[in-house]
């Protein structure tokens, strides 16, 4: 069963019987910083940045999208193991061909993202992390095929998950995205996306920053279109942003793992983000 059909099956059992308490709304660490505004004009292909000066007027229309003040925004980075992460500016991340750029709504701080930071799991550095994310869609990749962006349309509510599928790979195509091959080969390995590239800079060096999944505790993230799910309206941000990594992770655990059926007794150990799902 693919990751987006256990994010829609978990959609419809409506897992919420509280406000997850580590989940962060994406506005706890933005404010605008300077005079200048950008917005994203809807196209045939997603949006498209425009940049205006104090004294120009900025006309907002149905299909105009808020993209972070003067062409940055901010994410959250790991530098190195035990140390605190900081906040950091970015240069505007853009999607490719089948990536979606999403305006972060919220983001879950998963432990896994905490065994980054101390150094329990390897991982390329700095990077930026966090991967249980829900958002607004503002921009499809140059060339994204058509299908992806009907299914997508700019203004779209989505969850993501954890692990991004490629959608081409051997397992893939079988229906198995959590074993995805390019996930595990450039993401997790390499700290990128599936052209072997990241997509986050920062602002003033220009350095690279590596990307633990989508990079989801900033203003915005590029993610994959297949590990993407439409967001129903009647769902909101924040509770949802857990769908994508601990509703998994609790399904896998008692449908394969423990091979729980209607009708077992079992004793969940550790009532945690996963525990209590």
């Amino acid at each position: 069963m693919g990751l987006s059909h256990l994010i829609q099956r978990s959609i419809t059992k409506k897992l919420f019987s509280s406000k997850p308490s580590n989940i962060l709304p994406s506005s706890w660490f933005l404010t605008d910083t300077t005079g200048k505004s950008f917005y994203h004009s809807g196209g045939s292909n997603g949006a498209k940045i425009n940049s205006f000066d104090d004294t120009d007027s900025l006309k907002i229309s149905k299909s105009s999208y808020h993209v972070s003040s003067g062409g940055f925004m901010r994410g959250v980075v790991f530098w190195e193991p035990n140390k605190p992460v900081t906040i950091e500016e970015f240069q505007m991340p853009r999607p490719k061909a089948g990536e979606v750029l999403i305006k972060t709504k919220a983001c879950g701080v998963c432990h896994s993202d905490l065994h980054v930071i101390k150094g329990e799991i390897p991982f390329a550095s700095p990077c930026a992390i966090g991967h249980e994310i829900t958002g607004e869609v503002v921009e499809h990749g140059e060339l994204t095929d058509r299908k992806t962006i009907e299914r997508f349309p700019v203004g779209s509510r989505v969850v993501g998950a954890f692990i991004m599928p490629c959608g081409n790979c051997f397992y893939c195509s079988k229906g198995h995205d959590d074993l995805c091959e390019d996930f595990f080969a450039y993401n997790r390995s390499k700290g990128t996306l599936y052209d072997g590239e990241t997509r986050l800079f920062l602002r003033n060096s220009g350095k690279p920053v590596f990307m633990y999944s989508m990079g989801g505790l900033a203003e915005y993230c590029v993610v994959p279109a297949h590990a993407l799910t439409i967001l129903p309206n009647s769902l909101p941000y924040t509770e949802s942003a857990i769908l994508g990594c601990a509703v998994f992770t609790a399904y896998g655990a008692m449908a394969h793992a423990a091979q729980v059926r209607p009708g077992d007794s079992v004793a969940v150990i550790g009532v945690g983000g996963v525990g209590s799902r």
